[in-house]
């Protein structure tokens, strides 16, 4: 209890930190009681800021619905579909296996962002309250609500709608509702950005897609899932056997993120052994995983520090190094690799040393690399793309698309399981044939 006590005090100095510590270490089941939880308090505090203070037993009751009902569209609707997008742009397996994985860690730091944002707004509303500049507020936004009641009326708006509207935008508790319901929802919005940044590490610009695309979703699709949850929770039965069906799926999630928890957790107890190299290394694949490059590349460091021969260590400093465009180090790295094992990783060795010489603009050692690692896997796509790569560096045109072909015809004669992961050196290698295409006939020209 202490320690999710600490975790929510962290949303007042330190909330990135704590939003890691519910991903690497949060339970679902405590963050939906906490989120909760929030919400009610959400609910109180901005209905006593509007003045509505008499809270009768039926008043009470309805809150306390409402509150639970609108962590529905969060966990039923927006989770999935954000797990759906990212896992689009970078796919890591079927959906199934996405949500397996990815749903328990995704919706706790999603429902700790809520709770972020709804101390903030409560803060907001609070402040704006009682420093006087509600009714100021109020009285401005009252004000421009001619503007909008005119906009409606140029969009064909029927009598009805028009007049309930005028209601709302000339109500000052509707008013005030409706721009904090605004703080929160561009909050929310902003933190489920970072969410997504956190979970599955895609650039900024992708993870405001992501995020535009599964809020687009949730709003299009608002009144199917309105109606569904009204009907479900209207109707005991209908809970009743919802729960049944969906437990064991619910249970298998919980378990999953338990499991992995713990498995840090005991990694991370084992690094206490000053002679465990293993614990350092499988806590950096843990962090490279997860996009966190110069954790990960702490922990393999420490593996090579307890073991020098830790040669997975190496290879995975090697790998980072290149990502990292540091590539006199991963070259260092994987030397040591290939001095005690040539066919480290079955053979990939050769094709990451390829692949770091491409990228330096060493050209024929890339290519004596490549050669050795197709040697042995002639028909592995990125391989022959990078050897494509590399003989185009050499000036060798027609060998470069020989090989982005072959590239090609091994990505589509590949098994449907090995497709997914490869078809991207099928259209880079398209792209490089294309251009290479683009470039003859300028030069004919």
């Amino acid at each position: 209890m202490t320690d999710w006590l600490r975790l929510i005090v962290t949303i007042f100095y330190a909330p990135l930190r704590g939003m890691r510590e519910v991903r690497d270490r949060g339970s679902l089941a405590p963050m939906v009681l906490c989120a909760y939880l929030s919400q009610v308090i959400y609910v109180f505090a901005t209905q006593w800021i509007f003045g509505n203070r008499a809270f009768h037993p039926m008043l009470v009751g309805s809150y306390l619905f409402h509150a639970a009902t609108s962590l529905l569209p969060i966990l039923i609707v927006l989770v999935p579909l954000i797990a759906m997008f990212a896992n689009l742009f970078d796919r890591r397996g079927s959906f199934g296996i996405v949500i397996q994985q990815e749903y328990a860690p995704l919706a706790s730091v999603s429902l700790y962002t809520l709770i972020a944002v709804n101390v903030a707004v409560i803060l907001v509303g609070l402040l704006v309250h009682f420093t006087g500049l509600q009714a100021k507020l109020v009285n401005d936004m009252i004000q421009q609500s001619s503007q909008s009641i005119e906009m409606w009326r140029s969009m064909g708006a029927s009598a009805e709608l028009i007049a309930e509207q005028q209601r709302l935008l000339t109500d000052p508790a509707a008013v005030f509702a409706g721009f904090l319901f605004g703080t929160k929802l561009i909050l929310f919005t902003v933190g489920m950005i970072v969410v997504v940044r956190e979970i599955f590490r895609p650039s900024i610009l992708r993870a405001i897609t992501i995020v535009a695309l599964s809020a687009s979703v949730v709003l299009m699709t608002a009144q199917v899932w309105g109606f569904l949850f009204s009907r479900v929770l209207a109707s005991p039965f209908l809970l009743l056997m919802l729960f049944f069906v969906l437990r064991g799926y619910f249970s298998g999630i919980v378990n999953t993120q338990r499991a992995r928890a713990a498995f840090k957790q005991n990694l991370e107890a084992a690094t206490i052994n000053p002679r465990d190299s293993s614990a350092h290394y499988n806590l950096g694949l843990i962090h490279q995983q997860r996009g966190e490059l110069d954790q990960a590349r702490e922990r393999f460091q420490r593996a090579i520090d307890v073991d020098p021969d830790e040669l997975d260590a190496h290879y995975q400093l090697g790998r980072i190094g290149r990502a990292q465009n540091r590539l006199p180090e991963a070259i260092g790295h994987f030397e040591e690799v290939v001095q005690r094992d040539q066919s480290h990783a079955q053979n990939e060795i050769w094709r990451e040393i390829g692949a770091t010489y491409v990228a330096a603009g060493q050209y024929s050692d890339a290519r004596d690399a490549l050669e050795k690692f197709l040697g042995r896997r002639p028909n592995d796509p990125e391989g022959l793309y990078l050897i494509g790569r590399a003989h185009a560096g050499l000036g060798d045109n027609q060998e470069a698309a020989s090989s982005m072909q072959a590239c090609i015809e091994a990505v589509k004669t590949a098994p449907a399981y090995k497709y997914r992961t490869e078809k991207r050196w099928l259209h880079e290698a398209q792209q490089f044939l294309k251009g290479a295409r683009r470039q003859a006939v300028g030069t004919r020209h």
